[in-house]
């Protein structure tokens, strides 16, 4: 994304603490409504300011969309990288690293929903427009990275392989759960990764060969 003449952007880096919160409601509009409800208007009545306001820092509609999709990325890198650091600093104990995980991602979906919708419309706006093919690709790597320390420090033959299985599962159950939310979520999915995860640090498990699908 350009930055936009005389206003500001949101593509890398930090974003001010006023280009943050029209991104935020930015997101929330695209959570509840998708990518084509963003307009100026709507985000400034979403964010309770002026549309001079958010025309100051975002000059255009796709400033705003690429800018709030980028900043819900970083946002999940920033989690994920902790989550990442924390395995570093510890003994590895997967079911405690699989808790830590649901856990953050359960209390979201119950508060922040709309925010983690709209980074599932960047996978539909991806297969409309190429523009946002790389930002989805951006979401999904990060995602496997972190996944991928967690095989490594488990052991696995080919932990890149098993991280892509992992997140997959992963991203298809929490669609599942924005998508039809259920009080039995977090002990249903920490179940499910669980398994999933001694499976794929198993010797022999099907990860082999899947790299880098």
């Amino acid at each position: 994304m350009q930055r936009s003449p005389g206003g500001g952007g949101a593509k890398g880096g930090d974003v001010s603490p006023r280009e943050r919160d029209l991104l935020e409601a930015t997101l929330r509009v695209i959570g509840r409504s998708g990518i084509d409800a963003v307009t100026h208007r709507a985000v400034a009545t979403e964010a309770g300011t002026s549309l001079g306001a958010v025309t100051h820092h975002f000059a255009k509609r796709d400033d705003l969309t690429d800018g709030a999709l980028r900043f819900a990325v970083r946002r999940e890198m920033t989690r994920l990288d902790a989550l990442a650091l924390a395995l570093q600093e510890q003994a590895f104990d997967p079911p405690r690293w699989i808790a830590q995980l649901v856990g953050w991602y359960a209390a979201e979906l119950r508060t922040n929903s709309e925010t983690h919708i709209a980074c599932y419309e960047a996978f539909l706006a991806a297969a409309r427009h190429a523009q946002f093919r790389s930002l989805v690709e951006d979401l999904f790597a990060v995602w496997k990275r972190s996944a991928a320390l967690a095989f490594r420090a488990a052991g696995a033959d080919d932990a890149d392989a098993a991280a892509a299985i992992f997140v997959s599962t992963l991203m298809g159950l929490l669609l599942r759960q924005l998508a039809g939310p259920r009080r039995s979520f977090q002990k249903e999915t920490e179940a499910t990764l669980g398994r999933l995860f001694l499976a794929l640090t198993a010797s022999g498990s099907p990860a082999r060969g899947v790299a880098g699908k």
